[in-house]
């Protein structure tokens, strides 16, 4: 297939999911499906402030990793063109920090509220972002960074 008409391609017109829109219409599905299930609690317990540090560390962690793209003029957009290969910290150690972060942050949440219908929104998020958003970013950086990126991507796992 030419690059104009693989299915993961720089002009591909499919379905574009957008990483933070996704997770928030998976957190606000799970919150639905919680609040569904009678769930209501007046006394802060240990997981609530576990689940809060979690979607804190998670906020913290994408919105660091966006802001060194900004830095470096290239594009947090994941069907845009990058213009820079990024691999300062935390890009030594995940190579998808801000989407590792929106997933904490969706566990953060289930964690917080106790509940079991909500640990369906991080499962759900990691596995359409892993299945259908990272693939195509990895191939658009290594259509332009070579074997720079190749070299990136056997030094640095995709998430953990």
């Amino acid at each position: 297939m030419s690059e104009t008409t693989h299915p993961l391609g720089p002009d591909d017109k499919g379905i574009r999911i957008h990483p933070p829109v996704l997770a928030g219409l998976l957190l606000l599905a799970g919150l639905l499906l919680h609040l569904l299930g009678g769930h209501h609690h007046r006394i802060v317990h240990f997981h609530q402030s576990a689940g809060l540090l979690l979607v804190a560390a998670g906020a913290g962690l994408s919105a660091y990793a966006a802001a060194l793209f900004s830095a470096r003029d290239t594009t947090k957009n994941p069907y845009g063109e990058p213009a820079r290969l990024v691999t300062l910290p935390p890009y030594t150690f995940t190579r998808n920090p801000m989407y590792l972060g929106l997933t904490a942050i969706l566990l953060g949440f289930a964690i917080f509220f106790w509940s079991a219908a909500m640990l369906l929104t991080p499962v759900a998020f990691f596995l359409l972002i892993d299945r259908l958003v990272i693939p195509r970013e990895e191939q658009a950086l290594e259509r332009i960074f070579a074997n720079a990126y190749l070299d990136y991507q056997h030094r640095v796992r995709r998430w953990l």
